[in-house]
C-alpha cells in the first residue's frame, strides 16, 4: 500500500464485530469506534467500513447497533443471523464477508484505544502488510485504567514469519490484536477448526505460511475486557485443539508451529495453572493435569514451565512462578 491510496476511494479495512447477546459491551465498543471514526479526516473514513454479525441477539443489540448506524450513515453495514450459528462460524461469516483488502476481526467487549485507528492506517497504507499484530492489554471495568502505564513505542517490521511468530506466538489466537488480509484459509474451517474455539487460525496460519511482511504495533492499540469469558475447557483449547491444528496447517512449517505451542507453555498456561489450583479459574476443564500432558509431554518446556507448578505444593508452586517469571524476562527470546 501507498500514501496515493489517500487520495482514492477505494475501501481498505473492515472493522467485523461478531456478537451475541452482549450489548453493553458492544455499546461502548462502537461507541469507541464511532468516536475513531470522527477523529480522522474525510478521506482516511473513506477507507473504513464497519460490519457487525448480530447472532440472533435477545437483548438490545439491535437498538445499540442502530443507533450507531445512523450516527455513521455509510460506513456500517450489519447482519442479523435468523438464528444462532455458533461462535465460531459467526467469526468465520465476519471474515468471509469482508470485500475490503483487510479485515480487522474485533470482540464485542474489546475497545480500540485514542488513536489507535490512525495508527493502524498509518502501518497499513505504507506497508505491504500479511498480518498486523496490535500491542494490548486488559482491563477490568475501566479502559483508561492501564493506559497511562504505555509510553509511545515503535513499528517494529518481524525479519521473517518465524521471528513474528517468536514475538506473538499465542497472542496469535488473540483476533481483536490481529488484522489481517483477506479472502485466505477458509477451506480449512471444515476440517481441523469447526468446533475448536479457534476458527480465526483459518486464516492466520496460512498468512504466517505464506505470506511476507508482518509488522507489530507496540504502542498499545486494543483494551481487551479480562475476566469475561470462560466456561469452555482452556486446557483443550489452548493445548490439545492449538496443537493439533498449528501441526496440522503448518506441517511444513514446523518451526512455526513449534514457537506457537512453545509460547503457550512458556507465557500463557503457567498463570493458567495457579489459577486452577487456587479455585479462581473461570474455566470448566475437569482433567487439566492430564490435558497438558498430553498436549505438550513431549517438549522440554514442559518439564519446566509447567509440570512442578503442576506438583509442588501450592506455596512452593506460587514462589516457582515467580522465578519463571524473572527467567522469561531475562531468556524469553530463546526460549520460545
Amino acid at each position: 500500500m501507498t500514501d496515493n491510496l489517500m487520495n482514492d476511494t477505494q475501501l481498505l479495512l473492515t472493522i467485523a464485530i461478531p456478537t451475541y447477546n452482549r450489548a453493553s459491551y458492544l455499546d461502548l465498543c462502537l461507541k469507541r469506534i464511532s468516536e475513531e471514526l470522527d477523529s480522522l479526516n474525510e478521506d482516511q473514513r473513506k477507507l473504513i467500513k464497519v460490519y457487525v454479525s448480530n447472532n440472533a441477539s435477545t437483548d438490545d443489540t439491535d437498538k445499540i447497533v442502530s443507533q450507531y448506524r445512523l450516527m455513521q450513515a455509510g460506513a456500517f453495514e450489519v447482519v442479523c443471523n435468523r438464528e444462532n450459528i455458533g461462535a465460531d462460524f459467526n467469526i468465520v461469516q465476519c471474515y468471509s464477508s469482508a470485500i475490503t483488502p483487510y479485515v480487522w476481526v474485533l470482540g464485542d467487549d474489546d475497545v480500540i484505544l485514542p488513536g489507535g485507528l490512525k495508527k493502524v492506517l498509518d502501518v497499513l497504507l505504507k506497508n505491504d502488510v500479511d498480518i498486523l499484530y496490535l500491542n494490548n492489554y486488559w482491563f477490568k471495568d475501566d479502559y483508561t485504567e492501564k493506559l497511562v502505564r504505555y509510553e509511545k513505542r515503535d513499528i517494529l517490521r518481524c525479519k521473517d514469519s518465524v521471528d513474528f511468530a517468536r514475538r506473538t506466538n499465542v497472542m496469535l489466537t488473540f483476533i481483536s490484536g490481529l488484522i489481517v488480509r483477506s479472502g485466505i484459509g477458509l477451506e480449512h474451517f471444515s476440517d481441523v477448526l469447526h468446533g475448536s474455539n479457534l476458527s480465526q487460525l483459518g486464516w492466520v496460519l496460512p498468512l504466517l505460511r505464506e505470506g511476507k511482511c508482518f509488522v507489530v504495533v507496540e504502542d498499545v492499540v486494543v483494551a481487551a475486557k479480562g475476566s469475561n469469558s470462560g466456561g469452555y475447557e482452556l486446557v483443550k483449547v489452548f493445548g490439545n485443539n492449538l496443537k493439533k491444528i498449528t501441526d496440522s496447517i503448518l506441517q511444513n512449517k514446523p518451526k512455526l508451529a513449534r514457537a506457537i505451542q512453545n509460547g503457550a507453555i512458556v507465557n500463557f498456561f503457567p498463570a493458567s495453572i495457579l489459577e486452577f489450583r487456587k479455585g479462581v479459574s473461570r474455566y470448566s476443564d475437569k482433567n487439566m493435569v492430564k490435558g497438558l500432558e498430553e498436549a505438550f509431554s513431549d517438549n522440554w518446556r514442559y518439564y519446566i514451565f509447567l509440570s512442578p507448578l503442576i506438583f509442588l505444593p501450592l506455596p512452593m508452586a506460587g514462589f516457582y512462578h515467580m522465578l519463571l517469571r524473572v527467567f522469561r524476562r531475562l531468556f524469553g527470546s530463546v526460549i520460545v
